[in-house]
């Protein structure tokens, strides 16, 4: 299996060039999330109930908090990526949305032949590149934007809808609660009753408000904290996963390359060769 990971930062966010054979399990990002396949094995995405075929005329758009999961190659054959972490306040300034609103109203993307190789020449630019400069910046920015304009070309016709911007107060207290301690081991039978609802009703409410589980929620927060100690922390990889409440190095491990498509060691390195 090849894994292997650039990251670059920028106003936007920031983007990884991800080269990769890992299946990804159901997952959240805080940001908005954009992918889009350049060669290899480029696999089959369900973002919420939708099925993406990625390919050279088919990005995937995924909104802030919204659960997907990539199924790769069998035969552990990698696949190489363009993944944006896209900060959503940002581009709804861009947009002119109001906010809550989503930047994708459906999954796929529907690309041109140009704009697919305007990704593969933006490839070109970072690989001969260790960091983002101005210029670099500006044409990541552009880009974006001509994919999310492709994104409102491909959206049904039907206005976009908001999200709802007032969660159940049951549902905020325990996301509260669950940031407060997103170093420790959690009970959500404990969540459950500090919110006053059974451990059943809890987990329906919140799926209904939020479209995550609580574990896919709680996972998002989670990968949040160990991408921000691995970016930012010096202490051993020991250490990071005890922080996050693993019980050994090799859960958060397995943990972290579900979730992002490498091992935290290499994401960790990608994240110094750029700092």
């Amino acid at each position: 299996m090849t894994e292997a990971i650039r990251l670059y930062w920028g106003r936007f966010g920031h983007v990884s060039v991800l080269n990769v054979a890992s299946d990804f399990v159901t997952h959240a990002h805080v940001e908005a999330h954009l992918i889009i396949w350049l060669e290899g094995t480029a696999g089959e995405m369900t973002i919420g109930r939708e099925t993406v075929r990625l390919g050279p005329g088919t990005a995937a758009g995924i909104n802030s908090f919204q659960p997907h999961s990539h199924a790769l190659s069998r035969d552990g054959r990698p696949g190489l990526f363009l993944a944006f972490y896209i900060d959503p306040d940002w581009a709804r300034r861009r947009r002119d949305l109001p906010a809550g609103a989503p930047l994708f109203s459906t999954p796929a993307i529907a690309l041109e032949p140009w704009l697919h190789q305007a990704a593969a020449n933006l490839l070109d630019h970072l690989s001969d590149n260790e960091s983002i400069d101005e210029v670099a910046n500006y044409e990541i920015e552009r880009f974006i934007d001509s994919v999310l304009d492709a994104a409102d070309a491909s959206a049904p016709a039907e206005p976009r809808i908001h999200l709802p911007s007032m969660l159940d107060f049951r549902v905020r207290k325990a996301i509260q609660l669950m940031k407060a301690n997103v170093c420790e081991r959690i009970s959500f039978d404990d969540v459950a009753r500090s919110v006053g609802l059974s451990r059943p009703h809890f987990f329906a409410l919140f799926k209904e408000q939020t479209n995550l589980t609580p574990n896919v929620y709680w996972n998002t927060l989670r990968m949040e904290e160990a991408v921000r100690q691995l970016q930012w922390s010096r202490e051993p990889l020991i250490s990071v996963a005890c922080n996050l409440g693993f019980t050994t190095q090799g859960n958060f491990s397995r943990f972290f390359r579900d979730h992002v498509g490498v091992p935290p060691t290499l994401y960790r390195e990608a994240a110094r060769a750029v700092s």
